[in-house]
């Protein structure tokens, strides 16, 4: 799908912008519903981004303050759920209640192209289940594209020497080529939907959808970490599969009787050492439930003794400041996905990135304005591409 580049959207009055979606007629209501879709698609933003880049607030009517906050002018967004009288929480005192929200919905339907958008608002002022497992803060960036990213590799001219030498005089500056494959990023569907009936949407409050969309938005998460730590393990046919170290050839690795990875820090600390020294370092350990345990039980408190070197410190030896970034800087997160025994270690800033595939969820929101029924849909066309092959280590506690 080709999109628009967003210099080309043209800001309006917010009349101009909805057209007859507020219509007491349903049909018209409907069909400037989709037309408002339609808009968005063509450059490929979200109804909420659209909305607030076409909207010229300024404009849309000659006294503006029922289009104010209390940090100045509302944006196009705000001041369209404003117009269309969709709260997204209950203000008792302002006589604002969210079921003018569901009552907006039900009776014009060109409205619901803004549902989704609605219950997401609504989630930040209610009660949220914390994310777990969520790929925000396991990618380089997350950007949004036409769906027709191809993979690419970084071609190396310095003998895998990852430019880390100094260059001698009149020498070539050493040079990575970014060269495109013959291979495109694959695109899933991840989400799941909450379709409520014409005769819920009638009697009942809109946070009611609350609980019931934090699921939603809670597997998304899981699905998305699950296809990212796949991505992360066996590659994407251009990029191999991570490469895989084996615990026991490390320094100190010691498995005997009921002993696991909870005993064997100083084992983990070699590995991370000579991923360092071999100009990946690692930030980021993704890892199982279970393995999450045996790093958590690796440093559960002891009582006591010192070592030799800390004894004389204490008497006014030297104090080294041992602490670098490769070891006091790595983070740990869940993946349910992760395979049983291994550790996903990587840096985030130069190994993936999430892709989100422009105008996906505005397809979902089309379906509902021709329906009956109202739909949340929390879907999202999703691809991860590597950017670097090198930056994947499996640290194996069962070799």
């Amino acid at each position: 799908m080709n999109t628009r580049p967003l210099t080309e959207i043209k800001r309006a009055p917010l009349a101009v912008v909805l057209g007859q979606i507020l219509s007491d007629n349903p049909n018209e209501s409907k069909d400037s519903g989709l037309k408002l879709i339609s808009d968005a698609k063509k450059f490929g933003v979200s109804i909420r981004d659209y909305l607030t880049l076409s909207v010229d607030v300024a404009a849309s009517e000659s006294d503006t303050k029922r289009f104010r906050s209390q940090d100045g002018l509302m944006s196009g967004y705000e001041a369209t759920l404003a117009e269309m009288n969709l709260p997204f929480k209950n203000a008792f005192r302002q006589g604002i209640t969210l079921q003018a929200a569901a009552d907006t919905f039900a009776m014009r339907p060109g409205s619901r192209a803004l549902f989704p958008e609605v219950i997401d608002d609504m989630m930040q002022w209610n009660t949220r289940q914390d994310m777990f497992e969520t790929t925000q803060g396991l990618v380089s960036q997350t950007r949004t594209v036409t769906g027709n990213e191809v993979i690419t590799q970084a071609i190396f001219d310095d003998q895998g020497q990852l430019n880390t030498a100094p260059i001698a005089e009149l020498a070539n500056v050493p040079i990575q080529t970014i060269k495109s494959s013959d291979r495109a990023i694959k695109f899933f569907k991840h989400g799941s939907a909450i379709r409520t009936s014409y005769e819920f949407d009638r009697r009942a409050s809109l946070d009611a959808l609350t609980p019931y969309a934090n699921r939603v938005n809670r597997n998304l998460e899981i699905s998305k970490v699950g296809s990212l730590t796949s991505l992360l393990v066996s590659g994407d046919g251009v990029h191999v599969a991570a490469t895989a170290y084996a615990g026991s050839t490390f320094k100190n690795w010691d498995v005997a009787g009921t002993k696991s990875l909870k005993d064997n820090y100083v084992a983990l600390a070699d590995f991370l050492m000579q991923r360092a020294r071999q100009g990946t370092p690692i930030d980021m350990i993704l890892c199982s439930y279970e393995m999450w345990l045996e790093l958590f039980l690796m440093f559960m408190p002891v009582t006591g003794n010192k070592s030799v070197a800390e004894h004389l410190q204490d008497r006014g030896a030297p104090n080294m400041g041992l602490a670098l970034d490769f070891i006091q800087g790595v983070s740990v997160r869940i993946a349910s996905s992760a395979p049983a025994g291994k550790l996903i270690c990587y840096s985030v800033a130069d190994t993936a990135e999430e892709l989100i595939e422009s105008g996906s969820l505005l397809n979902e929101s089309e379906t509902a304005i021709k329906n009956q029924s109202i739909t949340y849909v929390k879907t999202m066309n999703m691809g991860y591409r590597l950017v670097y092959g090198d930056t994947r280590h499996i640290f194996d506690t069962t070799s």
